[in-house]
């Protein structure tokens, strides 16, 4: 990279653009401070020389005051030669008469510049001193017109006006130093601001230079990396504070998906294995069917009962699994107000294979009416009945509603063998099955409580499951109650998860 390559690079960070753009603001407050004070002492230079030229006026007229018998343009003409020589060689007076006609000039022969036409008459209308500055071929000069009296009290008019004119040169000198100094002074200033400026912003850009290695960082792929700056209550600490916070959301979003992407798989390898098993036994079967099996009523009868085991089981397998994949889906919901009282005496009645033969309902006399999918309901309810006949066959079961706080609640009971506490954690998950129930004969599947999970919470309402060993097992489903049912609640103790059954 070439130096100006360099130099354009610097030039358009923020670093350097923060910079100047602070150093032209003060460059053009010097230059209006410095262009202020300069017509300032201008204008005090000139008004300090006319105040001094009037001096010297008024002491020639002390001067030549005792001549009395001098004529009147005798005493002008002293007065002229008074002026000019307590003024300066340089200074040269001229005397004009009221129309304007030049009586005299001090030094002789002189050509001195005179004030306009309407300065000119406001001296003699207004009997006030006026001055200009006049351009001339070798500069410019100032004049300075004053009024003479007139002898006649009664004339408000001046009688002449005497023109005391001078270059400028002193003043121009004054001024010239005075820019040279200000130069001097406003460059030293700015190059003093641009050192401090630039330490400054370095300074104050260092937590964005830090954000910008974190963010290289980040995208390197270090999803720890944190701009770890001091709490400050400024933008930048507000930035900093958003850009660590966004990448918090970064790394979770990134570890939830390589949670999900490690559960999709092993979704995936669970459900291959299990839907193999079925094709396989289904497979199996057919190949006996050709090798002459068919020809026999006894095998052919076998064979065919458990080909239809295993295409229901199959069914019920690819059934569970699109059920899973539309809860995976977010499919959207059919909520409407449910009695779960009725739900769950509709699914007790109409029962399920391995239903026991002691069964209580303890079901509310008022309706429960809960905010809830109908047919996401019948299916939890379902579940859990199939459940606990599948895992607990013969055992009495105790079914109970009521409402719980602002939900409806439902407890299903079973005084079967229990859950031992080290599955307890597993049992929502996918294709779990207990050490007691590891084939699928006796376990099903895995998926009944994990889709009891993601239907419930779904509707978003909770699930939950308490067993001991030799005890039983409860599952709780809690639900949203229904607008119609709110003003109705009650707080509940706790139910007994073992209603004594009826002997």
């Amino acid at each position: 990279m070439t130096v100006l390559q360099r130099l354009g690079a610097a030039l358009r960070s923020l670093r350097w653009r923060l910079t100047l753009t602070y150093l032209v603001l003060i460059a053009v407050l010097l230059a209006g401070l410095g262009a202020f004070q300069y017509l300032t002492l201008r204008g005090s230079l000139i008004s300090n020389r006319v105040s001094e030229l009037k001096f010297d006026l008024s002491t020639a007229e002390r001067l030549y005051s005792p001549a009395k018998v001098l004529t009147p343009g005798q005493k002008v003409a002293l007065l002229a030669l008074l002026v000019s020589q307590t003024s300066g060689a340089s200074t040269t007076v001229a005397v004009y008469g009221p129309a304007g006609a030049r009586l005299l000039v001090r030094p002789f022969g002189a050509d001195p510049p005179q004030l306009d036409d309407a300065t000119f008459n406001r001296v003699l209308d207004s009997a006030t001193q006026q001055h200009q500055i006049v351009d001339t071929p070798v500069g410019t000069d100032l004049v300075a017109g004053f009024p003479l009296a007139s002898s006649d009290l009664a004339l408000r008019r001046a009688a002449a006006v005497i023109e005391i004119s001078e270059p400028t040169t002193p003043v121009d000198d004054v001024l010239s130093s005075d820019l040279q100094k200000l130069a001097i002074g406003g460059g030293a200033v700015l190059l003093l601001v641009l050192i401090i400026g630039l330490f400054l912003t370095s300074r104050a850009l260092r937590p964005l230079r830090r954000l910008t290695v974190t963010a290289g960082e980040l995208a390197g792929g270090d999803l720890r990396a944190r701009s770890r700056l001091l709490p400050r209550g400024d933008e930048v600490g507000q930035l900093a504070g958003a850009f660590d916070h966004m990448a918090d959301r970064i790394e979770a979003a990134f570890a939830a998906q390589v949670e999900s992407e490690g559960r999709v798989r092993r979704f995936i390898a669970d459900a291959s294995h299990e839907l193999r098993t079925p094709v396989t036994a289904l497979s199996g079967y057919i190949d006996v069917l050709r090798r002459g099996a068919a020809q026999d009523p006894g095998a052919l009868s076998a064979a065919l009962g458990a080909m239809a085991r295993e295409a229901d089981r199959l069914r019920v397998l690819v059934l569970d699994l699109l059920t899973l994949a539309r809860l995976d889906a977010h499919a959207q919901q059919r909520p409407e107000d449910v009695d779960l009282g009725q739900a769950v005496a509709r699914l007790l009645d109409e029962g399920v294979p391995g239903m026991p033969a002691q069964l209580v309902r303890d079901l509310p006399a008022t309706p429960v009416v809960v905010r809830s999918d109908r047919s996401a309901l019948t299916t939890v309810l379902r579940n859990l009945l199939v459940n606990a006949c599948k895992y607990a066959p013969g055992a009495p079961q105790v079914w109970s509603v009521r409402m719980d706080g602002g939900r409806g609640r439902v407890d299903a009971h079973d005084q079967g063998p229990g859950i031992p506490a080290s599955d307890l954690p597993q049992v929502f998950e996918r294709f779990f099955r207990g050490e007691k129930t590891r084939t699928r004969e006796e376990g099903g599947s895995g998926l009944g409580l994990a889709i009891v999970q993601g239907l419930v919470r779904a509707q978003g309402g909770e699930v939950a499951i308490a067993s001991t060993e030799g005890a039983g097992t409860t599952v709780t489903v809690w639900l949203p109650l229904a607008a119609v049912s709110v003003a109705s609640v009650r707080p509940v103790g706790e139910p007994h998860p073992q209603r004594p059954l009826p002997t």
